[in-house]
């Protein structure tokens, strides 16, 4: 990890500090993934639950929201709801640093995980748009060294592929150690992934499905693209998409990197263990591309009324309308999961009758939802400082603490 030090555009620190905090957070979440999970919606039966069993009813929703935030150990929220291609509801609850009784708000800035990967994705899309490349590209075209799945070494990979979780690639625990340890560098990807490698992890990639054959999420195929990207560009992601993406949809605080901010106004991250909250310093994930993006629930409203209103927002164009609808299509019928329909840097889920787009996140010490019911058009847009863990299946009044959140804020979308 990368450790906050404030007025500093370098970052330095201390290399034993930095791998001893490593090692604690993985012996902490050995087997948590990043994995993220669209917005289950509560069935009737679970709404009769709370309904009944806890007196609460449809229009409770500040107490609905309280209780899920105790329910799913949350010490702090910062939600938006979208209607009418505008913020009509922000707030904050609970605290966002525990230790001084700091109470959230919708300015708080919050790790947003693999939201991230919509902004690669944009900003890949926006290239695509001026013909630097094709989707059906074979990514060797733009790499320095030759890609293939060793178990198929005939089948090429596309960048669709890649933006579609359908490479072939998957994310074994040790990932994660060149995540934290990469300092926002691409060399380690092809020792990584090719057989011979200084560091290769031939778990890295399937041996049941060809690439195309099969949804498989894969942060390391985000970090590919940003390589990729980097390469088309001749800049790096985080310039780019500050000045083709987050100063054209005034989002004044938003970026991928922790000095960027006031560390006054940044959420601390937490884990709840042992019945109490565990901080964690304030860090920089060494990955960009697939999930290092920080911001605030108002900021990200900007970037998600331009996906809602077909490109634009406040008269500000990012993308052709024509693209944002081929982002927003499923590119591969063949997915088997039963949560996830994934589409280029894009998710949608059905359930109960609605269908949803969007993405989530989760990293140490926090989670994201962002998410369009297509129905209405109506967004929601929630963070909290916890991070959510899904393999270790969490205790069941955890998973519906997330679980109601999302449906409350939709609920109450729905009265607005």
């Amino acid at each position: 990890m990368i450790l906050y030090q404030k007025q500093q555009r370098k970052i330095h620190g201390n290399q034993l500090y930095r791998k001893a905090l490593v090692f604690s957070v993985i012996c902490l979440f050995v087997g948590v993934s990043v994995y993220p999970t669209a917005g289950h919606i509560l069935s009737e039966n679970e709404n009769v639950f709370f309904e009944k069993q806890l007196g609460l009813h449809s229009s409770d929703f500040d107490q609905k929201i309280t209780l899920f935030m105790k329910l799913g150990h949350m010490p702090s929220l910062s939600a938006c709801i979208i209607k009418d291609n505008g913020v009509v509801w922000s707030r904050g609850y609970g605290y966002y640093d525990l230790k001084n009784d700091k109470e959230a708000s919708d300015q708080i800035i919050y790790m947003a995980g693999s939201i991230s990967k919509t902004f690669t994705a944009t900003a890949l899309l926006q290239l695509y748009e001026q013909g630097l490349f094709d989707l059906d590209d074979d990514v060797n075209d733009y790499l320095p060294f030759n890609l293939r799945n060793p178990n198929y070494p005939d089948e090429p990979i596309t960048m669709r592929m890649l933006l579609a979780h359908q490479s072939s690639l998957s994310d074994p625990i040790s990932l994660i150690f060149h995540f934290f340890f990469s300092e926002y560098s691409y060399e380690w990807l092809e020792g990584y992934l090719t057989p011979g490698g200084s560091i290769y992890d031939p778990n890295i990639w399937s041996d049941k499905y060809a690439p195309g054959e099969q949804f498989q999420y894969a942060n390391t195929g985000f970090e590919l693209l940003g390589f990729i990207f980097e390469r088309i560009a001749n800049q790096s992601l985080e310039q780019y998409c500050k000045e083709n993406i987050f100063e054209p949809l005034n989002m004044n605080n938003t970026s991928f990197h922790v000095y960027d901010f006031d560390i006054e106004n940044l959420a601390v991250p937490y884990t709840w263990r042992f019945g109490t909250y565990t901080p964690f310093p304030h860090y920089d994930i060494g990955s960009t591309a697939a999930g290092g993006l920080q911001t605030n629930v108002l900021d990200l409203s900007h970037f998600l009324i331009a996906h809602m209103n077909g490109g634009v927002y406040d008269g500000t164009r990012i993308l052709k309308e024509d693209t944002v609808n081929l982002m927003h299509t499923i590119q591969y019928p063949n997915n088997t999961d039963p949560f996830i329909n994934y589409c280029l840097g894009w998710m949608i889920q059905h359930s109960e009758g609605e269908t949803y787009e969007g993405h989530s996140g989760s990293v140490f010490g926090g989670a994201a939802f962002m998410f369009v019911r297509d129905s209405d058009n109506i967004g929601i847009i929630f963070f909290t400082n916890k991070n959510r863990i899904v393999n270790l299946r969490p205790h069941f009044l955890e998973q519906i603490g997330f679980i109601g959140l999302q449906q409350t804020l939709f609920e109450m979308a729905s009265e607005l």
